[in-house]
Formats: structure tokens, sequence, C-alpha cells
């Protein structure tokens, strides 16, 4: 619209139209930023304000990244609720699908960033809140802090004497479905579906070895199917790592046989039904390099393996330079 108006008919008004554009959520993000220590005093009028910049910033319907990003850096990250202001934000864009999809890139920043501070602020360190999760008799508050947690779509998990925060992406998918790009729904429901695990047809959790195979086919998938998407370089390196996890070895899991040498069986039972089941795949292709390798040697390990995992490519074809 500023194009057409008459005060855009100077170089020097145009230049700075983009700032133009966004001055309002800057000035609305502002106000809610400082909100914070009106609750702390206790007064009314203040919270009063609050809850109006609350409603205002719900109604927002930013129309492009770089204003949806000018109101995620107006909110308080030591604020659990503005996960879901930012998803509210974000719920009512008028972006394309390009600024939607990289909208989605900003909020999982912006939700990792909130995580973080939480992370540092609230449980490095807090003996208290570590006894409360080892108290098998009393689970009350382990349960109030997961749940609290979990109504801001963030998986607590507690494990050997540590805190671990994950975004819950079905949370996040729920939330922003009707606005997403195709390949944004599919990129999240990939992440969903590799957050839950992989089990078989009787439901039974996979090996190791058939859970990385699982990961690959997800995400050899989705780079076939999105290749421009935003994401693509991140998605493409974590191909490589599971790729390169699944013709190695896992730490938990040794491709080898630590006594004997020799491949072990799960490893085996996988490739070969890899193999099978996948025939025309690009990762096939490896995958059957390798296993002809192995059978080569007698599956049992030499050096010789170790030059083919240092040597291999495993940058998928459609994106190598």
């Amino acid at each position: 619209m500023m194009s057409t108006s008459p005060l855009c008919s100077g170089r020097t008004v145009c230049r700075f139209s983009p700032f133009l554009a966004v001055l309002p959520f800057l000035l609305l993000t502002a106000c809610f930023s400082g909100q914070q220590e009106g609750k702390t005093s206790g007064d009314k009028s203040a919270e009063k304000a609050a809850l109006l910049d609350t409603v205002k910033l719900s109604q927002l319907a930013v129309p492009t990244n770089a204003a949806y990003n000018a109101v995620l850096d107006g909110l308080d990250r030591n604020d659990l609720q503005n996960i879901n202001r930012a998803l509210h934000v974000f719920s009512n864009n008028k972006a394309d699908s390009l600024s939607r999809d990289s909208m989605l890139v900003s909020f999982d920043e912006f939700m990792n960033v909130v995580m973080q501070e939480y992370y540092t602020d609230q449980l490095t360190g807090n003996q208290k809140m570590i006894d409360h999760f080892e108290n098998r008799e009393d689970r009350t508050e382990a349960v109030k802090v997961t749940s609290l947690l979990a109504m801001h779509g963030i998986n607590l998990s507690f494990r050997e004497g540590d805190f671990y925060l994950e975004p819950d992406q079905a949370f996040v998918y729920d939330h922003l479905k009707g606005v997403l790009t195709t390949s944004s729904q599919c990129y999240l429901q990939t992440k969903t579906e590799l957050a839950k695990g992989f089990t078989d047809e009787n439901n039974r959790q996979l090996s190791p070895p058939d859970s990385l195979a699982r990961q690959i086919i997800v995400w050899e998938d989705f780079m076939d199917k999105n290749p421009g998407y935003v994401l693509k370089d991140e998605i493409q390196a974590q191909y490589i790592d599971v790729m390169a996890a699944y013709i190695s070895g896992l730490e938990q899991c040794p491709l080898f046989d630590p006594s004997t040498k020799m491949l072990t069986p799960a490893y085996q039972a996988s490739y070969l039904s890899y193999i099978e089941k996948y025939p025309n795949r690009e990762s096939t292709k490896i995958v059957k390099k390798f296993y002809d390798l192995l059978a080569s040697k007698g599956y049992k390990y030499d050096e010789g393996l170790d030059s083919f995992l240092s040597e291999i490519n495993l940058i998928p074809s459609q994106n190598q330079q």
C-alpha cells in the first residue's frame, strides 16, 4: 500500500517504510515487555494494562516474518506464558507462505531461548527441585512442575540427576496447523513422529539399528518432497548424522561385538531388511555398498572399514553443489 501513497514518491520516505510498517508492533511489545514489574508491585492499574496488552497482542495480524520477530523481541524470555502468546500471534498472521515457514523457525528459536532461561533460572543447581523429582513416594511437586511446563508446550524429563526440556512438537502443531504451509505441517509431523520413537507392527519398540533406519527413511522422504524448505540445511545435517550412525554404530549399541570383532546380529539383520524393503532409494546404495564390503571381510572388523566410513559421501545427490 505504501508504494501507491504520495508520501512514497520521495526516495528518503520509501527507504524508511519497512520500519514504519513494524513500528506499531514495536510500540505494543515495548509496553508489554514492561508489564512484569507492575505485576510484582501489586499495582492494580498495571495489571489491567497488562491484560489490555495481552488482548491487543492476541489480535495482531503480522504481515511478515520481520514483523513477527519485532513482536518476539518485545516478549520477556523469562515468562513461560509468552510461548503461548507467540503462538497466538503466529496463528493470526497475514503472511505469505515463505514468511510463514520463516516464522516457524523464528518461533522455534524463541521457544528454545525461553526453555533455556527456565532451565538456568529454575532448575540448574536446584537441589530442592531435584529432591522432589527423586522422591518416589510423593510426586506432588514433580507433577505440578511437569504439568506447568506442559501447558506451555514443554516436555520435562528427569534422568540421572538432571532435567531435560524439549519442545512438544504436537502441542505446537495443534496450535498452528490451520496456518502452516504444507511443508511446515509435514516438518512438525515428522518431528512429532521422531519424538515418539518407533515401534513395529506389534507395537514393540524397534531395535537401535532399526530405529536409525526408520529415521533415515523419514528424513529422506521429507527432503525428496520438500527440496526447497527453509530448514533444508538443518534437516540434511540430521540426515547425515543418522546415516553416519547407522553405518558406524552407536556407543550404547556397537556395530561390532567388542570381544569377537564380528558384526552384531542386530545390525546385520537391519541392513538386510533395509536393502530388501527399499531397493531403489539413494540411501540404500550406501547401505548395500557397506554391507557388501562387510561380507567381503567375513563380517569382521578391519581398518579397511574405517576408510570407507571416512570417504563415503552421505550428502543426498539433489543437495550436492
